[in-house]
């Protein structure tokens, strides 16, 4: 995981803290189980994007942490809608999650981003949630139709949020959707979202499986075990902890999968490398937990 510098903290905490007032007023019965859903890596990552990515396209300061505010309002009310609908918060957070899509449309808005590109990209994570919960199973078992919907393009769309700010930085700073910089940095954005997600759903199979959530991992598990079989069946949730547990060779397959991912962004952003150093180091650290995947929580797994 990339360490944050002391200056990256304090930018984080300076942001951040402009949406606790929102917070610190509730109940402590809500408020404790808020700040947990909220305190996760991937809203500090969104929040510093676009400070990282000023240093190759340069954005005014005020415009760039209206953006970084923008985003967080953002990521924020997507993390406490997706927190209500899995139940690990109740409907009274819901109101919260309202006001702060509410607060980034308008902050979106008042930067001049054209809030079509908004709408398509929440679409897309919305399409994305609602696959996701078709594939939840409450039997054991998963059909290979439920298992199907989670594709790589799917996981991508899990992420648009990450999309968002940085389309909506490249927009402010007048760089054209078909700029090759814009495709450059989409494709290499794509494949650390892959990367990260191969490498979060190994952290997370033991209790994915538990809940009967699918995941993009879970998925290539099952299609490795319809490929020795010969076909797809329904595949049941303690066949894929098996396969993974006693199939090294589908691990170090996924290992070699995660370097290629890493390996293809570093590639991409090569040309750039002098100027966004800190997007470097982040797929750097990405890299870095690639051998770990092999044997990551493999001891917690159900057996």
């Amino acid at each position: 995981m990339l360490q944050l510098l002391p200056s990256e903290e304090d930018y984080w905490q300076s942001v951040s803290a402009q949406l606790m007032t929102l917070i610190e007023p509730l109940p402590p019965t809500l408020r404790q189980p808020l700040v947990q859903v909220l305190d996760n890596s991937i809203h500090r990552l969104l929040t510093l994007w676009p400070v990282w990515l000023s240093s190759l396209i340069p954005l005014p300061t005020s415009s760039r942490d209206r953006l970084a505010l923008a985003t967080l309002c953002g990521g924020w009310a997507a993390a406490i809608r997706d927190a209500c609908l899995d139940g690990e918060l109740t409907h009274l957070a819901a109101p919260l999650s309202r006001a702060l899509w509410r607060r980034a449309w308008y902050m979106f808005g008042t930067l001049g981003i054209d809030l079509r590109l908004l709408l398509e990209l929440e679409q897309r994570m919305v399409a994305a949630y609602r696959k996701e919960l078709a594939a939840r199973t409450a039997t054991g078992c998963w059909q290979p139709a439920q298992l199907r919907l989670l594709t790589a393009r799917w996981v991508c769309d899990r992420a648009a949020g990450w999309h968002a700010v940085q389309r909506a930085h490249l927009m402010l700073a007048g760089v054209l959707p078909d700029h090759p910089l814009t495709l450059t940095l989409t494709n290499a954005l794509d494949a650390l979202i892959l990367a990260r997600q191969l490498g979060d759903d190994v952290s997370d199979l033991a209790d994915d499986v538990r809940a009967g959530r699918a995941g993009w991992l879970i998925r290539l598990i099952a299609e490795e075990i319809w490929r020795a079989e010969g076909k797809a069946t329904p595949i049941e949730e303690q066949r894929i902890v098996g396969r993974w547990l006693l199939d090294t060779t589908l691990r170090q397959k996924v290992v070699r999968f995660h370097a290629t991912l890493c390996q293809y962004t570093m590639q991409v952003l090569q040309p750039y490398t002098g100027y966004i150093p800190r997007l470097i180091d982040l797929v750097s650290s990405e890299r870095d937990v690639g051998p770990m995947i092999a044997t990551m929580n493999l001891l917690v797994l159900p057996h």
